[in-house]
């Protein structure tokens, strides 16, 4: 990442997560901090339209709190839970050190950040050593459920004595029930509305000169509504104004006014970077082609204009309602000039390293050709970082017309589809990528063809036989420079082990990993790893499948890739042959944590889904659990390609059927907590206080389900309520369940890789 980048990304991260300095000239809310800050209550939402002055509240709350404080202001880019998460975790630091290292282990988590991430900062905030205040300012841009979850999560885990704060337009009733709701404090509109001596600190502070009588005209016919009375007190300096009329119109009128006041070069500055969050410098001289904003934004910031500056004045924040008024005015005055300042602000975030601003950007403007292009090229690094739901946002908004005018776009989007959406996801994309013709030209590097022999080897839709030749034409499409060259030699080295070809899949296999060294790819590693620890095991040689083990987690590891598909594969091998050579506590966290991951590869990617089944049946016997190996041959059979060439695969099938039939003959059985992959699914949702009826909502099923499924989490948990449920399924590593197993637990298997590579 070049110095300017990751400057620029730095800044934005801190202006998010640096509360606003609170201006000593402002009307100051001492009582009313000290009555809820003193009380019992773990959440205070602060709740009133748009300028009532709930962030200065809260700026000066954090002015005089004397507990450890962490400040986040959220904004739409954060409505996606991954994001949102990472943000926490950035917020909480400086109190919480376990926080701290939450970051990185939020990348690709994909859809677990409910189960995985979420739990754990819940569990760091309670054990905090201090008491803290944590601040969430602008909480209404949070729409997303899969987001407002997450939240909802991590409240619980607030302690007596520390607050979470959350300021937002309306009422967050989707926030925090059970125990944390019910010691809530609330602060309203009502409770925020100026009174007649504010009003005259306000006038004062603006240097205008208003009678008492004045003043009470404008308090109750504003209703004490702070940016009012703020904008009658900048236009009383210019003009008298005593009756400024009823509080319907008083919004369109005073902005309306306030503008008037301005020159027209300004007034136009104004309404064209409206469309902009945070306000830089060098962003609004690019979209707005000039070379003196820095200038102007420090003018109009000492003119009180509703904008507000970070303290070194790298940044400027207009005033969320200012900023509602302004876009309305670009879109009523200048619609066409629309398109231009978006196209421009997307250019610029994309030179600038910010693909999602820049996506952002040329969807608003309506340039879905670029749009597709920055998705394209933003889509692997959206998916590493675990914001899936961002992802499908952008893909939804360009809509499948768009997408499937860009080939690029086309071979991305499936995928992704395949690594992480549903299986009819999967299969949608998978068709429109099959449908597309096949003379379109080579993007950025991505052979049409050869992506679509790729995609139809890893589905094997046609059978076995038909994969092994897309696999063979997509390794002699590939030259040596591609970046697609690893993933297709994997995908033929996978392929030839599945159909039976051992011999030749090692050295497929031995070169892929080769390329993907040259290329930096360690998913491509993984693979290749795990597929070479299943030839090791055919052969006998457990030494040598422990040291491609240690291998594959070591990419994970160094590669950031925790959450890819093929992470449940590996996981499920660890926990085999750590189980084999007697390592029962490593051993029993790696199948917990490759049990609850399976549910990332189902129907849709045979290649990776059955063999991982495989794994995990065998180590499922290992342990005695006799229902969980039934369950997953179960799985097995639903998933299985059609027979042509399936001889090899459904050899392996057999012997662990016959594996599972042998020990139950001995009678050796140990209880299950196996849950099915759609238990899985709903477990997450145990740790919220959401009803069963909503949490159907969110998965798309009846109520009826979702209550057979809570039913068998209990029975199988052994347990009477959410709580104890909640509870068993962290202890098994079921919830929360980050680095189960460590890599220091696998020394051992270190130290075997260590002689085998001597």
């Amino acid at each position: 990442m070049a110095a300017a980048e990751r400057e620029l990304k730095e800044l934005i991260l801190e202006v998010k997560t640096t509360g606003p300095d609170f201006d000593p000239s402002f009307v100051r809310r001492e009582n009313l901090i000290g009555n809820v800050r003193s009380g019992p209550a773990r959440l205070v939402t602060v709740t009133a339209p748009a300028g009532y002055g709930k962030t200065s509240f809260l700026a000066e709350w954090l002015q005089l709190e004397d507990r450890a404080t962490g400040w986040l202001t959220l904004s739409d880019g954060d409505d996606d839970p991954a994001a949102l998460i990472r943000l926490l975790t950035y917020a909480c630091s400086s109190f919480t050190p376990v926080a701290a290292s939450l970051e990185e282990q939020v990348s690709t988590a994909d859809r677990g950040v409910l189960g995985r991430i979420a739990p754990v900062l819940a569990r760091a905030l309670s054990r905090c050593d201090q008491p803290f205040v944590l601040f969430l300012d602008d909480t209404h841009a949070l729409t997303s459920l899969d987001a407002i979850d997450a939240l909802n999560v991590v409240l619980t885990g607030v302690p007596a004595g520390s607050q979470v704060v959350l300021a937002s337009r309306h009422r967050p009733a989707a926030f925090a029930r059970g125990r944390v709701a019910s010691s809530a404090a609330h602060v309203t509109a009502e409770d925020l509305r100026i009174d007649l001596s504010g009003a005259a600190r306000i006038a004062e502070v603006a240097g205008a000169e208003v009678s008492p009588e004045t003043l009470t005209s404008w308090v109750e016919q504003s209703g004490g509504w702070a940016a009012g009375l703020h904008m009658c007190a900048l236009l009383s300096r210019s003009r008298p104004l005593d009756s400024i009329g009823g509080q319907d119109l008083l919004a369109d009128y005073l902005y309306r006014e306030c503008m008037r006041e301005l020159p027209d070069d300004i007034r136009r500055f104004l309404v064209s970077v409206s469309i902009l969050r945070p306000l830089v410098p060098a962003m609004c001289d690019a979209v707005l082609e000039r070379s003196d904003s820095a200038s102007i934004l420090r003018d109009l910031e000492a003119r009180q204009l509703f904008i507000t500056a970070d303290p070194q004045r790298r940044s400027y924040r207009l005033h969320p309602l200012f900023a509602e008024y302004l876009q309305a005015e670009l879109h009523l005055d200048a619609g066409p000039t629309v398109r231009g300042l978006h196209m421009r602000a997307a250019a610029w975030c994309h030179e600038q390293g910010l693909l999602p601003e820049a996506i952002n950007h040329a969807i608003a403007g309506g340039d879905f050709a670029t749009a597709s292009s920055l998705v394209a090229l933003a889509a692997l690094n959206t998916y590493t970082a675990g914001e899936t739901t961002t992802l499908g946002r952008w893909i939804s908004q360009i809509g499948d017309a768009n997408l499937l005018a860009n080939p690029f776009a086309v071979v991305v989007v499936t995928w992704y589809s395949l690594l992480s959406g549903t299986d009819a996801a999967a299969q949608k994309w998978a068709s429109l990528l099959g449908s597309m013709p096949d003379d379109a030209p080579r993007v950025d590097g991505i052979d049409l063809v050869s992506a679509k022999a790729m995609v139809r080897a890893i589905t094997m839709k046609h059978g076995m036989r038909a994969a092994l030749e897309d696999a063979e034409f997509a390794v002699r499409a590939e030259p040596v420079e591609s970046p697609w060259r690893d993933p297709a030699l994997q995908i033929l080295g996978s392929t030839l082990l599945h159909t039976g070809h051992e011999g030749r899949a090692r050295e497929v296999l031995m070169e892929a990993i080769h390329t993907a060294e040259a290329h930096g790819n360690p998913a491509t590693i993984v693979m290749c790893e795990v597929e070479l620890a299943q030839l090791a095991i055919d052969g006998g040689d457990w030494a040598a499948a422990d040291a491609h083990v240690q291998r594959a987690l070591d990419a994970i590891q160094t590669g950031n890739i925790d959450g890819y598909i093929m992470c449940a594969y590996a996981h499920a091998a660890a926990a085999y042959t750590a189980l084999h050579a007697g390592r029962r506590s490593a051993g029993e966290k790696f199948l917990s944590l490759a049990m609850s991951e399976r549910g990332r590869c189902m129907g849709a990617v045979p290649l990776i889904s059955i063999p991982t089944r495989l794994f995990l049946i065998h180590a499922n016997l290992q342990v005695g659990d006799i229902e969980a190996a039934r369950m997953l041959s179960r799985e097995i059979d639903e998933i299985l390609p059609p027979r042509d060439g399936r001889e090899a695969l459904d050899a392996r099938v057999a012997a662990a059927a016959r594996a599972v039939d042998e020990r139950e003959r001995l009678g050796r059985h140990a209880p299950s907590t196996a849950l099915t992959v759609a238990e899985q699914r709903v477990l997450p949702y145990l740790q919220t206080y959401l009803t069963q009826a909503e949490i159907a909502k969110r998965l798309y099923v009846s109520r009826n389900t979702v209550s057979s499924h809570v039913s068998a989490i209990f029975r199988k948990l052994d347990a009477s309520s959410r709580a104890e449920a909640v509870e068993t399924a962290s202890t098994l590593g079921l919830l929360g369940g980050l680095q189960t197993a460590s890599f220091e637990e696998h020394s051992s298997i270190r130290s075997v890789s260590s002689s085998v590579r001597r």
